[in-house]
């Protein structure tokens, strides 16, 4: 099960900031000290070493240590060792105006049996090729094995740049030539494209299409490929959208739109990529799951309607500040009765559980509120206390978690999501130590610096408790279904370690991308950039929650197999909430509110194509897995099909909820041996 954080910081404790008054810098050495006490009894700061954490690779040559072995019926497959060449293009902008070109790239693919996996990246020109486009190498790894059901440990994989460039708009192209080079395929000198990639393999759209276009004339080619639903993109020069189809005609170019990886790669290499297995129907949730999940969506709208008691038994005033949190909580409420109503035990669960949240947060809020208030922020340090209990909760959970056993591959991808969630939550617990340790550090704290950190971590606090609840009904949700037996702790590993990566690279991906310029925009150092980035985007909280609770939490188990489906859950965790990023900033162009709010779309035609693309990804993923009860890929399918029609917001979620059920749906088989594997 998986959670959007609904209620964002947005300066949720702003009644009780703006009436500190004359209290600003009211006993805050003492307080301090009752903080650092707090700090010691939840367990020590970011600072702690912790066993199994894993060093980011390095940014030209990366080494990753080797996974243990895949089981010994794998074949080990016989990559050709030949270059594979490619011109990708790009677009900026000189003295003249806006440009476009290409730049020569050489992908190989080597096998490399027994030394781990291995992503290096040359250039002929110094500082060639940036921080965004050796991750967009690495994304190109990681979908290529995923889509081929390929552990890459037995490769090493390079990129060589001729002259300069960056950026994530050769995604695609990388990706095929990955795959080519896995397969033994060649690409056509004369065809190139533009698109990034997505985790399913869908093709994502980009920007400066029309000038990568004149770029591709200059170079010769015939035929560019361009994401599918980009029909029309903004000519920089000229200020307006064009067709860029007409485009391509006038320079003698024909433009072709590719939604996926399989027509990108048949136009590129005049040969098929491996397709899946015939499918029969899209399963229903069996009986048995479908009961469970009506049972705890009702059990969150008891949660909803315990906290909403909470909030209304608060004063008039501090009601009136959050009443829009409340409102939302009621809308999800509402939506969440009319969808158990209707039989719909998925939709209920997810609005039951955004009801649930907002509730929870808002009552916490108006609580504090209310204590300052009448009590100033003495009792708020004993508040804060009491909501650090989380810390007591997770060591319990993480107990309940190592208990099990998985029986099936279903059971398997069941306990990773219920581990995914685990490391959410033991990330945000971290990250409430953080803001109470920065608070700490600093001898020139004031009141209002001491309130902040109250509120803030008690937020955190309060979602760590949220999805402590979500790992739970991951495991009682999702397990006891299907018929494969679990896979051995050497395949989970292997598959841990490939989407470990896959979410490193996809997570510094968005950070060069959109976090570096940024802060630089506004001079500011980039990791202060990263902590605004958190308190406002929910699904960079949750990223950076996930690689930081996997972290923490692998030093306390010694089980292979138990810290293999820890590290595949947080992995996957980051790796769809961090894809979920770039498609919000770059490819589709989020428009935000004062809130940082998603309110649209500036290519919203191509989100719909990306959600059209995304569903039937995920439709015919399931239909290949249907014998084993995928019921957490069920679920995040259900999901996404309700959430795409409500607001923009929602709408990203759904795209996000696509790409788990896809995955989760991929190693269910790769699991069960229903999708090729090595």
């Amino acid at each position: 099960m998986g959670l959007r954080l609904v209620a964002e910081w947005k300066g949720i404790w702003g009644m009780s900031h703006g009436r500190s008054g004359g209290r600003r810098v009211r006993r805050v050495t003492s307080l301090l000290a009752v903080l650092a006490l707090l700090l010691a009894g939840c367990g020590g700061s970011r600072d702690t070493p912790t066993p199994g954490a894993t060093p980011a690779p390095s940014p030209t040559t990366a080494t990753a240590a080797a996974a243990s072995p895949t089981p010994a019926s794998a074949p080990s497959p016989a990559a050709s060792g030949e270059p594979i060449e490619v011109e990708a293009l790009w677009y900026g902008v000189d003295a003249s105006g806006p440009i476009g070109g290409t730049s020569s790239v050489r992908v190989r693919v080597q096998e490399n049996p027994g030394q781990g996996l291995r992503v290096g990246f040359f250039e002929s020109e110094v500082g060639g090729s940036g921080d965004q486009w050796r991750a967009a190498g690495w994304m190109a790894v990681i979908t290529a094995s995923l889509l081929l059901g390929k552990d890459p440990s037995h490769y090493e994989f390079s990129f060589d740049v001729a002259g300069r460039i960056d950026g994530p708009s050769a995604g695609g192209l990388m990706t095929v030539a990955v795959l080519a080079g896995y397969l033994g395929d060649t690409i056509r000198p004369d065809v190139t494209m533009t698109g990034t990639i997505n985790p399913d393999g869908t093709i994502g759209p980009v920007g400066g299409i029309p000038h990568k276009l004149e770029g591709a004339a200059q170079a010769g080619k015939t035929l560019v490929l361009v994401p599918g639903g980009q029909r029309y993109d903004t000519d920089a020069r000229a200020g307006q959208a064009v067709d860029v189809v007409e485009v391509g005609k006038r320079l003698d170019v024909e433009v072709q739109l590719v939604s996926d990886i399989y027509a990108a790669y048949r136009l590129l290499t005049g040969s098929e990529l491996p397709q899946l297995p015939d499918g029969g129907q899209r399963p229903a949730f069996p009986p048995r799951a479908f009961d469970k999940l009506r049972a705890s969506a009702i059990t969150w709208i008891s949660r909803y309607q315990q906290d909403r008691s909470r909030f209304t038994a608060q004063p008039a005033e501090v009601q009136e500040y959050h009443a829009d949190t409340i409102l939302e909580a009621d809308r999800y409420a509402g939506e969440a009765d009319s969808a158990l109503t209707q039989g719909q035990a998925a939709v209920a669960y997810q609005y039951a559980l955004y009801a649930a949240t907002l509730a929870k947060v808002g009552a916490q809020a108006a609580e504090f509120d209310t204590i300052y208030l009448t009590q100033g922020i003495d009792p708020l340090i004993e508040r804060l206390n009491a909501a650090s209990a989380a810390e007591l909760r997770m060591a319990a959970t993480l107990e309940r978690l190592k208990a099990e056993s998985p029986r099936t591959a279903t059971d398997a991808v069941a306990l990773m999501d219920a581990y995914s969630n685990l490391a959410v939550a033991q990330g945000m617990i971290v990250e409430a130590q953080v803001v109470i340790q920065d608070l700490l550090d600093n001898p020139e704290a004031t009141e209002d610096d001491l309130l902040n950190a109250i509120y803030l971590a008690s937020y955190n606090y309060a979602n760590a408790d949220i999805y402590l609840d979500l790992a739970l009904d991951s495991l009682s949700t999702g397990t006891g279904f299907g018929t494969s037996p679990a896979p051995d702790s050497a395949l989970l590993t292997a598959m841990a370690e490939t989407l470990r990566r896959g979410g490193e690279a996809n997570l510094r991906y968005f950070e060069t991308l959109v976090i570096n310029p940024w802060a630089e925009e506004h001079g500011i150092h980039p990791e202060v950039a990263k902590y605004y980035f958190m308190n406002y985007d929910s699904d960079y909280l949750n990223a950076v929650a996930s690689s930081a609770g996997v972290t923490n939490l692998a030093g306390a188990m010694s089980e292979p197999a138990q810290v293999a489906q820890l590290t595949l859950g947080s992995a996957l965790a980051a790796y769809s909430a961090s894809a979920a990023l770039v498609a919000k900033y770059y490819s589709l162009g989020a428009q935000l509110d004062e809130y940082a709010s998603v309110v649209g779309y500036e290519r919203s035609s191509a989100l719909a194509d990306m959600l059209d693309l995304a569903d039937r990804r995920a439709s015919d993923l399931l239909r290949v897995v249907a014998e084993e009860e995928p019921v957490p890929s069920l679920y995040y399918y259900e999901a996404g099909r309700i959430l795409r029609q409500g607001d923009p917001a929602d709408q990203l979620v759904a795209l996000n909820y696509y790409w788990q059920s896809a995955i989760l749906s991929q190693l269910v088989g790769v699991f069960a041996g229903t999708v090729g594997q090595e």
